[in-house]
C-alpha cells in the first residue's frame, strides 16, 4: 500500500490499493488501483488520481502500515524559480569574494608589513616638515631684512627692496600654507592605508 501526502498548502492523499484478480488460469494476483482525495475532499481514481496527486510526496508503507521510505514530488516552478535565484545569488557572493581577496592580496603584496606602511609615512611627513621648517627660516630672515629697511631713509631704491622682500613674504606664506596642506593630506592618505592594509590582513589571515 503506497500514500502520498501533498507539500502544497492543500493537503490531498494519495493511496495505492491491492485488489486480487484471477488471471493465468485463475491464479490470483494482486492489481494496483490509485484514488486520491484532492483538497476539497473530491476523490479521483486510475489516472485521474495520478494527475491530482502528481505533486504529492510518495511513501512507501510495509503491510503493518509503517512508512518505510518517502519519494519526494518534483519541485514546484516557484520552488524552481526560488532555487534559481538562490544560486545565483551564491555565484555573485563567491565571484565577490574572489574579487575580494584579490584586491587583499595586492594590497598585502604592495606595502608588505604595517611597520613599513608607519615608516614610510613618517619618512614623508619629516621630509615636508623640513620644507617648512626652511621656508620659515628664510621668511623670518627676510623680516629682519624689512625691519632694518625701514629704519633706513625712504629713498625709491629702499621701498623697491621693501616692496620686493614684502611680495617675498607673501610668497613664503603661501608656501607654507602648501606645505601644511599636504601634510595633512598626508597622514590622513595613510590612516585609510594602515586601515586598508589592517582590513586586508583581517580577511586573509584573521588576525
Amino acid at each position: 500500500m503506497t500514500r502520498r501526502i501533498s507539500n502544497a498548502a492543500a493537503i490531498a492523499v494519495a493511496v495505492v490499493v491491492a485488489v486480487p484478480m484471477l488471471m493465468n488460469g485463475g491464479a490470483a494476483q494482486a492489481q494496483q488501483i490509485k484514488k486520491c482525495q484532492d483538497a476539497g475532499g473530491n476523490w479521483h481514481y486510475g489516472n485521474f488520481a495520478d494527475e491530482a496527486c502528481g505533486e504529492s510526496a510518495v511513501d512507501q508503507l510495509h503491510e503493518s502500515g509503517v512508512v518505510v521510505s518517502r519519494e519526494l514530488p518534483p519541485p514546484s516552478q516557484d520552488e524552481l524559480e526560488r532555487q534559481a535565484r538562490m544560486e545565483e545569488a551564491i555565484q555573485i557572493q563567491q565571484e565577490f569574494t574572489e574579487e575580494q581577496r584579490q584586491r587583499d592580496l595586492e594590497i598585502l603584496r604592495i606595502y608588505g608589513s604595517e611597520e613599513t606602511i608607519i615608516s614610510t609615512r613618517d619618512r614623508k611627513l619629516a621630509s615636508i616638515d623640513n620644507n617648512i621648517d626652511i621656508t620659515r627660516q628664510i621668511k623670518d630672515g627676510t623680516l629682519k631684512d624689512i625691519e632694518k629697511l625701514n629704519q633706513q631713509k625712504k629713498t625709491k631704491k629702499v621701498e623697491r627692496q621693501l616692496e620686493e622682500r614684502e611680495e617675498a613674504v607673501k610668497s613664503y606664506n603661501r608656501v607654507i600654507r602648501h606645505n601644511l596642506s599636504e601634510r595633512e593630506k598626508l597622514s590622513e592618505k595613510y590612516i585609510s592605508i594602515l586601515n586598508e592594509f589592517r582590513e586586508a590582513r583581517e580577511r586573509v589571515y584573521g588576525n
